[in-house]
């Protein structure tokens, strides 16, 4: 049975919300300004959800997909939302997320650039069944159409052009540089057709012991100067990356010593001034070796007991911290009575950084400034740099 809905906003997972007899319905496809008729896909006593059956008026936010795969692939999700309604939703997000979980109301700086709406992914996670290569179908395992997509960069499409007969079968990352000749594909298992093809080619199976006699260690090539470390993590665009960089280094700007927690390979700290004292925690051993090869003596791997142990010395001027989607809840209370003169805290989720936030506040920690970062353009994720300092 189809219900008609009118869309009035958009929900932090990227979906059109509504209300269906009164009850509130998250809606696929839809954006604010839309009226359709949905198919109810589930329903709880709180909420409904739903998929676009038809557009019965369109919203005027809606926009055509410049990519013909858009509804299939589950890359854009964002792809029939225009600018800049798209951009002002995302700040909409951020904030009500941060008032309605952590009773914080703050004006966020917005940041993007607008020539990189499309073709700026450096990064992709593929899926393989053997005779299929490509991105996942929305909410299924099923892999849909044939994998190019107007977000990445050309290289990364023509890296998975080349891939497409080599057999694979479950995840494959491929990462490129934007800017030179590297190609760098992570794999469950090696496979020596993928490796002829691209030798920057390595396997999770393999990294689970020592480096096999004779070759090199684990791939790797250098972007702004920071290593770009392959089955490590780094942002989806690099060249996007450079604007998270950016927004970092001018929060850290009066600071003499900083410590940088869940690091990576010092994306956010390997090139911040030599006067600067820095120290980088991060669990990834290959990423650490990495940025502790550039920086000596300033990257160490460990967990968050190390992290705690640390933040509890009390000589670090500026704490940073980049966690994973799932925050810093297990470090939160330790950052609250903390020595620093300010946080830095950068999160690609706003529920999980309002949690955090309300944590810390305990401790009278409070927002300084707020920047969302456009850094995946036409997609519902967005990145955020906050700077605390205490009141």
């Amino acid at each position: 049975m189809l219900e008609s809905i009118e869309i009035t906003g958009m929900a932090h997972g990227g979906e059109g919300v509504g209300r269906v007899n009164g009850q509130v319905c998250f809606v696929t496809g839809a954006v604010p300004g839309d009226v359709v008729q949905i198919n109810v896909i589930k329903a709880t006593s709180k909420a409904l959800w739903g998929d676009v059956a038809c557009v019965v008026t369109p919203s005027p936010y809606r926009q055509l997909p410049s990519c013909e795969q858009h509804a299939s692939c589950g890359c854009c999700g964002w792809g029939h939302f225009a600018y800049p309604a798209q951009a002002e939703w995302k700040c909409k997000i951020v904030t009500d997320c941060l008032e309605r979980l952590a009773g914080i109301q703050i004006e966020p700086e917005w940041i993007e650039i607008p020539e990189l709406r499309e073709a700026y992914r450096t990064r992709a996670n593929y899926h393989g069944d053997g005779k299929r290569l490509g991105f996942y179908s929305p909410g299924t395992h099923d892999i849909e159409g044939d994998g190019y997509c107007t977000l990445c960069h050309p290289k990364l499409n023509t890296a998975l052009k080349q891939l497409r007969d080599t057999g694979i079968k479950g995840n494959v990352t491929v990462t490129v540089n934007p800017e030179g000749e590297e190609v760098m594909v992570w794999l469950h298992s090696l496979r020596r057709k993928v490796r002829d093809r691209f030798p920057m080619t390595d396997a999770a199976a393999d990294a689970k012991g020592p480096t096999p006699k004779g070759r090199p260690g684990r791939s790797r090539f250098l972007f702004d100067g920071i290593p770009i470390v392959n089955g490590a993590f780094s942002q989806a665009s690099l060249l996007l990356n450079r604007l998270l960089v950016k927004q970092v280094h001018n929060n850290l700007r009066d600071s003499v010593s900083v410590l940088d927690l869940y690091c990576g390979s010092g994306n956010l700290s390997l090139t911040l001034d030599s006067k600067i004292e820095v120290l980088g925690i991060e669990h990834h051993k290959e990423a650490i070796k990495a940025a502790y090869a550039l920086r000596k003596g300033a990257y160490i791997a460990g967990n968050e007991s190390l992290m705690r142990k640390n933040i509890q010395d009390g000589k670090w001027d500026t704490i940073l911290l980049d966690p994973p989607r799932t925050g810093a809840k297990t470090i939160a209370p330790d950052l609250t009575n903390c020595s620093a003169r300010s946080l830095v805290y950068v999160s690609c989720d706003p529920a999980t950084l309002a949690r955090d936030l309300k944590t810390l506040r305990v401790g009278g920690w409070h927002p300084e400034n707020l920047a969302v970062l456009d850094l995946f353009p036409n997609t519902p994720h967005v990145e955020t740099v906050c700077r605390l300092v205490r009141r």
